[in-house]
């Protein structure tokens, strides 16, 4: 009653079926069926939510009449050397933060955006606000809002 090893092989053997060819479009209806039903978290909306909203904030700062003169005075600085605290153009710094912003630019956009609310800008401050808020960053987000 002792089998051989190659009697126990066979017997172990899997069964090989035919293979079934891969359906792509069930796939994907499949993964757009499982996206539908899923909302997205509470933090995510808030995310996007900030994120529009700075969008519309820049915009309305570049639209105010005068934009263009703040960021002239930026751009021309003094003749002597550096601006001292009454020389700077506080409402140039947050437009121009602003303007990086709406261009791609927002690591230099909060630059300008804490040189402007260091300066006393309360929308520079709400700016940086809904930026933090808009990376997920709820601390950077409560310290700029308080």
């Amino acid at each position: 009653m002792t089998a051989t090893i190659e009697a126990l092989l066979a017997e172990a053997q899997i069964p090989v079926s035919t293979p079934r060819r891969f359906d792509v479009a069930a796939a994907l209806r499949r993964l757009a069926a499982d996206a539908s039903r899923r909302t997205p978290t509470v933090e995510i909306a808030r995310a996007a939510q900030a994120g529009q909203r700075l969008g519309v904030v820049c915009r309305w700062v570049l639209n105010e009449p005068d934009a263009a003169e703040h960021v002239e005075r930026i751009a021309e600085g003094p003749d002597r050397g550096p601006l001292t605290g009454e020389e700077m153009d506080v409402e140039g710094a947050l437009v121009f933060a602003c303007l990086l912003y709406l261009t791609g630019h927002p690591e230099s956009a909060q630059f300008w955006w804490q040189l402007a609310a260091g300066a006393g800008s309360r929308a520079a401050a709400y700016c940086l606000h809904l930026h933090h808020l808009s990376m997920g960053e709820s601390r950077g987000a409560w310290h700029w809002f308080h």
